[in-house]
C-alpha cells in the first residue's frame, strides 16, 4: 500500500471518528444509552470496515463509500462482494449491540428489583 493511500486512510478514519464523536455528543442525553451505542457502532462498522473492490489485487476501501460509488456510477450496480461485506459488517454490529442492549436492560431490571426489595423487605413480586 502506498504512502499516499495510508495517509488518505488515516484522514478518512479520523474524519469518521470525529463524525461519530459528534453523533455521541448530540445523543448523550438519550434515556437508552444502549440504543445510542447501537446506532454509533453500526454506523462505525459501515463506515470503517474495509472491503476489496471487484478488481483483483486492489487496495481495501471503506465498504459504505465503495457501495455507494458502485451503486451510483457503475452500470451493473454494486458488486455482490461489496454488498455482502456491507450487510455482514452492519448486521454483525447490530446483532452484537442488540445482545448488549438486552443484557443491559435485564441487568437494569434486576438492579431495580433488588433496590425495591432493599427498601421494602416484604416486597414480593410474583
Amino acid at each position: 500500500m502506498s504512502e499516499e493511500f495510508r495517509i488518505a486512510w488515516m484522514i478518512y478514519a479520523a474524519g469518521t471518528l470525529v463524525l461519530l464523536l459528534a453523533g455521541w455528543w448530540f445523543m448523550r442525553n438519550w434515556k437508552w444509552s444502549w440504543l445510542r451505542r447501537t446506532l454509533l457502532v453500526t454506523f462505525a462498522a459501515a463506515l470503517l470496515i474495509p472491503a476489496r473492490g471487484t478488481v483483483q489485487d486492489s487496495v481495501a476501501l471503506p465498504v459504505l463509500p465503495l457501495f455507494v460509488y458502485q451503486t451510483v456510477f457503475e452500470e451493473e450496480g454494486a458488486s455482490p462482494e461489496v454488498t455482502a461485506n456491507l450487510v455482514f459488517a452492519t448486521g454483525g454490529a447490530l446483532g452484537l449491540m442488540t445482545i448488549w442492549g438486552l443484557i443491559s436492560l435485564y441487568l437494569g431490571y434486576r438492579r431495580e428489583k433488588r433496590r425495591r426489595f432493599e427498601d421494602d423487605p416484604y416486597f414480593n413480586e410474583q
